[in-house]
């Protein structure tokens, strides 16, 4: 006999002995259970159980009749004994009545059928539909008659009826809906008359429903499970909250710890016209933590790293245990390239059941470059990554690509962002070498769904018989970021810090003679990307040459029905109009008519197709309107025949919705130097003639005096700002405070050679910078007027503006007077802190749970891993969670923090509760003269931090207030969802009992600190 024979027949005989003890054990099990039945079964009359119907002995179980509901399973279970379901639930009301041998039987006798877990829910009960706002917080008609959980106990009982306006006879009762196998997914459509409800009330919004699925699974062994659900923002399971996905991506799965026994989760539905989800359930008894395909791995063009981060994302499918210290390397290293981990190890651990993007450094080795690449040798590059973690014995390799690119065609670049996480940009070099090599840069924002390289790509016409792509003079660069941002809030910040970092990363390329300029841009867009271009020219509008707004609407609000104010909500019947004051003071900065006025001096060119039907023409011909009552130079039209996008606008392949000549025309045209810059620069080459042929430029742009309207009595224009935390400033001066918080704040400006005459409205404190790409000059002014206030030079000692920046604060009298310093006083607020509460997610932030109470920290951390969770989802965010006891002052002074937990819970909420007038105290919470004492009461506030740091608080006078609050960070606008408290959360929220039932009406109180983090009463929503 070989070794080969031997060692097959050792293998069989081995596995043969493994076959026969599982049998074995088998019929131990089934031994067992036969046992249980037979003796339980004598101690149950047959009276006991009139019917074996499932939903009777549910209804049985819920209305406290457990021993019915045993008997009733007995029976059932006698008659056929390989029900799985059935002795999963019977082990569970042995559980509840304290019989755990008893209930261990029955949970083997059901795995032994049907495995650890039940992988879906085969019954779903759904209740509604129910009116809904649009906003993110509502109210929920269910909490009047005591809340899904209590509600859904009685979804058997015939009688079970609720209230709803949008169905006939205004009653809805349960329904039920079945799930056949496991990845189905389940379609709720509610018999609703729609037509008959937009035709009668004349709106969209109203097919806008809400209402609650319910259904159980069993878990027959203790241990770690994973669970998804797609096609929703949240759902609970027992209670917990956990991350959903709306955009459905199946490889993200979030892992509990939970006990044998049936579990429940509850999906609160918000959709339009008809629902579709699923959720997938298994047993995480494989690998603890599993890794995903990279993301943002950037490209290489001749031999450069465009960008040296990349990320992966982490999940940990450990339910109740951490994953520490991990470790990345190349499983297969090479001498060109190498890997590490871009954030330190203390703030590198992932909390259970969380998933979070891992960043890694790439870089070149020492005496090493990546190897020459020409048109004829440009090959991607192949590495595997080995990522590992301490007390787990197998890494996991995962393949990267780092994909090739010739010059002069688009190239993703990595960046890190302003919130910590990794994002990605496309570019385009200009087509011909810039004046002094100085580019300017076309930052175009591309539409819904949109890919950064294929809006990247839109800027390509057919040039003979091959394709060009790019502009003549300008940098092309498309940032991207998932998610709903509508290129406000995160998007903004990313699309700057785009527009930096490529700046940043050619700067250091030496092949690269065309430097993009930061403060030399033309804002385009289309579609949203039209909407993000005026939103990022009204407010950077002194880095603007010029704005292109294709098929781009005004407001979120306002476009279509996709986000109306206050219309349908079931809150509007409950909220008052303080507290929709506030809420709208939350978004107002996003309003591009708002801000018009920035746009003065800026050659502007929108357009739109007349048979648009996706962002009707309405829209543009409003912001035309706006544009010419403020004599902005604005070029307008309507192409007919035109939809939302179209490819060739006169000829096939000419450039497009984009990039057709008139636009190109545009763009080349405003895609100058200032004279400030171009002084030495007379002229600018043309395509294909070398650097030696130039012609002059004639073009008009802002700089000059026609554009920017000065001429006798000086250039007259109004910066306008609402929130002094967004965006920068006109002709270099910008807002640093107000007098009242979110209200509407102006510095109209007459601007002469050697006087400047500014007058305000609510500006407490503001800044004057000379920037070098202005047309006027600061510096030279001998007189400065402020509201009348004669600022005199020769009183000053030279210029009023001595330095790059000089600040001007209005005194307890009303004058005004040159700061004497541009620092703050301790503990005063300012652009750098102000609200509202999504800023706290605006920088790198760490979200901090609290250990300091051992009955809540395991809720705490369900919490704070349920938050992470969303902000990844939402928008690709780094979100870190770590414990308070962890957290040292050190690793916490970079960063924001979001706090879950109060003093009695989190060891980091003190010292932020005594920076906010907030009082907190054995009978509850004072804020004002008003005393919030009921036990079901939520708070979340803005604190500052450090220098230019902030921290949120979420906490409560009980955990059923916490979770309360932090219902406001859940995003559930469908089919997207935007990033957590991103929308209409202010600086502080106190919500009540009612809050659930009533929304926003069921604030007990919300507003906005003061420049010295004081209560303000015109700046909040209560009065007590």
């Amino acid at each position: 006999m070989t070794h080969l024979t031997i060692k097959y027949v050792i293998f069989f005989t081995v596995f043969a002995a493994f076959d026969v003890a599982i049998a074995a054990k088998k019929k131990e099990i089934q031994k067992a259970a036969g046992q249980l039945l037979e003796k339980e079964g004598q101690k149950y009359d047959e009276r006991t159980c009139k019917s074996t119907y499932f939903p009777n002995i549910q209804r049985l179980h819920h209305s406290n009749k457990v021993d019915q509901a045993i008997g009733c399973l007995l029976k059932s279970l006698l008659t056929t004994n390989s029900n799985a379901w059935n002795w999963s639930y019977l082990g569970s009301l042995y559980s509840e009545k304290g019989e755990k041998a008893k209930a261990t039987t029955c949970f083997k006798q059901a795995a032994k059928l049907s495995g650890k877990v039940s992988q879906f829910v085969n019954q779903w009960y759904f209740i509604g539909p129910f009116m809904i706002g649009k906003s993110e917080v509502d109210g929920d008609p269910i909490e009047s008659w005591g809340g899904i959980v209590n509600v859904s106990r009685h979804r058997h009982e015939k009688k079970a009826a609720f209230y709803s306006e949008l169905v006939a006879g205004g009653v809805v009762k349960w329904q039920t809906y079945s799930q056949t196998k496991a990845g189905e997914r389940v379609q709720i459509a509610p018999d609703v008359n729609w037509n008959e409800l937009i035709s009668s009330l004349g709106s969209l919004a109203i097919t806008e429903w809400q209402g609650w699925v319910v259904g159980e699974f069993a878990v027959n062994a203790k241990g770690d499970v994973s669970i998804q659900c797609l096609g929703v923002h949240t759902f609970f399971v027992d209670g917990i909250f956990v991350a959903a996905d709306v955009y459905r991506r199946d490889e993200f799965w979030f892992t509990l710890s939970l006990d044998p026994g049936i579990h429940t989760i509850y999906i609160r539905l918000r959709a339009k016209g008809s629902q579709v989800f699923s959720c997938n359930i298994k047993a995480a008894d494989g690998e603890p933590f599993m890794v995903h395909p990279a993301v943002m791995v950037p490209d290489i063009v001749e031999d450069t790293l465009m960008g040296d981060v990349f990320a992966i994302p982490l999940t940990n499918l450990q339910g109740s245990k951490w994953l520490k210290n991990l470790r990345v390397s190349l499983a297969e290293p090479t001498e060109e390239l190498s890997v590490s981990l871009a954030r330190e190890r203390g703030l590198m651990n992932v909390a259970p059941g969380q998933t979070i993007p891992i960043i890694l450094r790439l870089s070149l080795n020492d005496n090493q470059d990546v190897p020459e690449v020409t048109e004829d040798t440009c090959k991607d590059i192949s590495l595997k990554v080995k990522v590992s973690a301490a007390s787990v014995k197998e890494a996991q390799i995962l393949p990267v690509k780092i994909r090739c690119r010739k010059r002069h065609e688009s190239f993703l670049f990595s960046f890190l962002d302003h919130d910590g996480s990794v994002q990605q940009a496309a570019a385009i070099e200009p087509l011909i070498n810039c004046p002094l090599g100085q580019c300017p840069v076309l930052l175009t924002l591309h539409g819904t769904g949109v890919e950064a390289q294929n809006q990247a790509d839109g800027y390509k016409r057919m040039e003979g018989e091959s394709w060009l792509f790019g502009l003549e003079k300008a940098w092309v660069l498309a940032p991207t970021r998932h998610g709903a941002h509508n290129w406000e809030g995160p998007g903004t910040l990313t699309s700057i810090t785009a527009l930096e970092s490529l700046h940043q990363l050619m700067s250091e390329v030496t092949w690269m003679p065309n430097k993009p300029m930061t403060d030399l841009v033309i804002f385009a867009g289309h579609s949203m990307g039209g909407h993000g271009a005026w939103h990022l020219a009204t407010h950077y509008p002194d880095r603007a040459l010029a704005v292109v707004s294709l098929a781009g609407w005004i407001k979120k609000e306002e476009y279509g029905d996709s986000n109306v104010f206050f219309r349908h909500d079931i809150s509007t019947s409950h909220t008052d109009p303080a507290t929709k004051q506030v809420l709208e003071a939350c978004i107002a900065e996003n309003d591009a008519d708002r801000h018009v006025s920035n746009l003065q001096g800026l050659p502007v060119l929108t357009r739109i197709g007349a048979n648009d039907r996706t962002v009707h023409p309405f829209f543009v011909r409003r912001m035309n309107r706006l544009l010419k009552e403020r004599g902005i130079n604005v070029t307008y039209s309507e192409l007919a025949g035109k939809e939302h996008w179209w490819w060739d606008t006169w000829k096939t392949n000419d450039g497009g919705a984009v990039n057709d000549p008139k636009l190109r025309d545009f763009t080349n045209a405003h895609a100058i130097l200032p004279p400030s810059l171009s002084h030495t620069a007379t002229s600018e080459c043309n395509v294909g003639e070398g650097e030696g042929r130039c012609t002059p430029s004639s073009s008009e742009n802002k700089y000059s005096q026609s554009a920017s309207g000065s001429g006798e009595g000086g250039e007259r224009v109004t910066l306008t700002v609402v929130n002094p935390a967004l965006g920068e400033g006109l002709r270099g001066a910008r807002v640093i405070q107000q007098l009242v918080p979110f209200r509407t704040s102006t510095i109209k400006m007459v601007l002469s050679n050697d006087k400047a005459e500014l007058s305000t409205r609510n500006v407490a404190r503001f800044s004057i910078t000379a920037l070098r790409h202005i047309s006027y000059n600061w510096r030279n002014i001998n007189l400065l007027q402020i509201d009348g206030i004669l600022l005199d030079s020769e009183k000053e000692s030279g210029s009023i503006v001595k330095e790059n920046s000089t600040h001007f604060c209005k005194t307890d009298t009303g004058s005004w007077q040159i700061c004497a310093s541009a620092v703050l006083k301790d503990g005063e607020r300012d652009s750098d802190t102000y609200g509202p509460a999504r800023r706290v997610a605006e920088r790198k932030f760490l979200i901090v749970t609290g250990t300091m109470n051992e009955e809540t920290s395991a809720t705490l951390l369900h919490l704070a891993v349920y938050l992470a969770n969303l902000f990844l989802l939402t928008s690709d965010t780094v979100a870190t969670v770590i414990e308070d006891a962890t957290l040292t002052v050190e690793m916490a002074a970079p960063h924001n923090l979001i706090i879950i937990g109060g003093p009695g819970d989190n060891g980091w909420a003190q010292r932020f509760v005594d920076r906010v007038p907030l009082g907190i105290n054995e009978n509850g919470l004072s804020l004002g003269w008003c005393h919030f004492s009921d036990p079901q009461t939520g708070a979340l506030f803005l604190a500052p931090h450090r220098e230019g740091s902030l921290a949120l608080v979420l906490m409560g006078n009980s955990l059923q207030g916490l979770e309360d609050i932090m219902r406001l960070a859940s995003p559930t606008i469908p089919p997207m969802t935007r990033s957590p408290f991103s929308n209409m959360v202010p600086d502080y929220v106190i919500t009540g009992p009612d809050f659930k039932a009533k929304g926003p009406g069921g604030y007990e109180c919300a507003g906005f600190w003061g420049n010295m983090w004081d209560y303000r009463l015109e700046a909040s929503s209560c009065v007590c």
